[in-house]
């Protein structure tokens, strides 16, 4: 659900950019270190906007990547504490069996004490 807000969002803003280039559509010098142009403020608009997505898009990608790693380690980390956890578990129920022959050896020696 989020996500469709998202492309919602995404696609209204286009709109208005696309708006917003076809209005201002006369010609534009650009002037970059020792490169000049002169092309319509539209496409500069576009663009620029075009530009703007990719490197947002790759942001993203790259924070995906490291989110993915992050849950890739902590499930990892879960089945290692799964892993221990039965591990004591069952030395929980070897002590607990070994509690239990250990009284019944000691109810049966004064058993046999009492009955001497």
């Amino acid at each position: 659900m989020k996500g469709q807000y998202y492309t919602i969002l995404a696609l209204i803003f286009a709109i208005i950019v696309a708006i917003f280039a076809i209005s201002n559509s006369g010609p534009v010098d650009i002037s970059f270190l020792y490169w000049h142009y002169s092309m319509s403020q539209a496409l500069v608009i576009l663009l620029s906007a075009a530009v703007g997505a990719i490197i947002v898009g790759i942001i993203g990608v790259f924070g995906q990547i490291r989110y993915s790693a992050t849950i890739r380690g902590l499930n990892n980390r879960i089945k290692e504490l799964e892993k221990e956890k039965e591990e004591l578990i069952q030395k929980v129920t070897a002590l607990q069996n070994y509690n239990l022959d250990r009284g019944k050896e000691e109810g049966e020696g004064e058993k046999g004490a009492q009955s001497i």
